[in-house]
């Protein structure tokens, strides 16, 4: 069997770019080793510039809009609340996401296969040869890698695996009446940020959507297996259910029951290509290190990568100095904005900062207004990082000096 592109993972970088690859007339494969529908560990968090950028993103795949929320500090003695008269952020149900976008990309003509797994890769000098598990082999052109956190395309394309620089995710999906989602989050469906519980070098979030609640614990900070085992993770997701029922933030009948887990790429790979491959989503480690959200960047890296495999094919141009030039595409796009975001939760997690900086940011919530508002545009939110930083500092020195 052959093909032009084969696209490995069907999650939203891989179904985004085989759709851009289908309508550019590029015959691609998608195939994906789960059967869909299938869950994704995540808090199902989608920007409203996503929706922007991708406006077949039809409310169909949306759950709910979100209108405001809280970030507490890990004391719960601090919190910044966060109110806007517009969205500032949508939640999905992964399952139902995801597989809306599959379809949407079957529709633009990609071939689709899942359950079933990709095992090998043979780059070779006029083709690639995908080895499956199912004993057969396929042949393409090129092979985008959108397959996870333990991508087998970038293990056997060279390009590396994340395995020394994880973090780790718990989180459980509890169906609920709309009534009772009312009455504790309100119709606006006000999210709820929890920094540094129980000094976890992360965040615990709740994320209302229509019919259930997202309720989750990512630790952000993995970068050894060491650091990765100290803390008991699942035993901490049960006291945090239990603050949020005694603080009356969750109704009392969830209990921290039927735990889903999932690992979480930390940093972007230095090298995002070789020859006739590209790594796109978790696969690449592209992912917001401050919320953990990785679908923007995700899609957004997908497209780019299918525009780069047309010129590719067109060109018959296919070697890694070639596709080099998705990898300067996606910095120049979202590169430097994780980045900022890496540094910033680096600030908040250093020793017990989060009490201070959550403390002064509540004397002006509007400099979180202002990055939902920056974030729900195109525009880049490292272009606004130093207009951001001089009200932060202005805040600062107006508590040193008591005023």
């Amino acid at each position: 069997m052959k093909y032009d592109v084969i696209v490995v993972g069907a999650g939203p970088a891989g179904a985004t770019a085989a759709k851009f690859l289908a309508e550019k007339d590029v015959n691609v494969l998608l195939v994906d080793k789960s059967v869909f529908p299938r869950d994704k560990p995540c808090g199902g968090a989608l920007s409203i510039r996503t929706i922007k950028r991708f406006p077949y993103i039809s409310d169909d795949l949306i759950s709910s809009y979100c209108f405001g929320g809280s970030v507490y500090s890990s004391s719960l003695k601090n919190r910044v609340v966060v109110q806007n008269e517009d969205p500032i952020a949508a939640f999905v149900v992964r399952k139902d996401f995801d597989y809306g976008l599959v379809k949407i990309a079957i529709k633009s003509g990609v071939n689709f296969r899942d359950g079933v797994s990709a095992t090998d890769l043979k780059i070779l000098n006029d083709k690639v040869v995908l080895l499956l598990d199912t004993e057969e082999s396929v042949e393409s052109q090129l092979v985008i890698g959108a397959d996870g956190v333990w991508s087998v395309v970038a293990k056997k394309s060279g390009l590396g695996n994340h395995y020394p620089n994880i973090g780790r995710c718990l989180y459980q999906e509890i169906r609920l009446p709309n009534d009772v989602l009312d009455e504790y989050f309100t119709k606006k469906k006000n999210f709820q940020l929890f920094l540094k519980f129980m000094g976890i070098d992360g965040f615990g979030w709740i994320a209302p959507k229509n019919g259930c609640v997202n309720i989750g614990m990512g630790e952000m900070q993995g970068s050894s297996s060491q650091q990765q085992n100290k803390y008991p993770l699942k035993e901490l997701y049960s006291e945090f259910i239990h603050v949020l029922v005694e603080r009356k933030m969750i109704p009392p009948t969830i209990t921290s029951q039927t735990l889903q887990g999932g690992a979480l790429p930390l940093q972007p790979f230095k090298k995002t290509f070789a020859d006739r491959v590209l790594l796109c989503g978790d696969a690449a480690g592209q992912m917001n290190p401050l919320t953990g959200d990785g679908i923007h960047y995700a899609m957004s890296a997908g497209k780019l990568a299918a525009d780069v495999c047309d010129t590719a094919l067109k060109t018959g141009i296919t070697n890694a100095s070639f596709l080099s030039k998705y990898q300067k595409m996606w910095k120049d796009d979202f590169g430097g904005e994780i980045k900022i975001f890496e540094r910033v939760l680096n600030m908040l997690l250093k020793g017990n900062r989060d009490e201070k900086y959550i403390r002064l940011l509540s004397r002006e919530p509007q400099i979180f207004s202002m990055l939902f508002a920056i974030g729900n545009t195109q525009e880049r939110i490292q272009d606004y990082q130093w207009s951001i930083a001089r009200r932060f500092v202005s805040i600062y020195i107006r508590d040193l000096l008591g005023i």
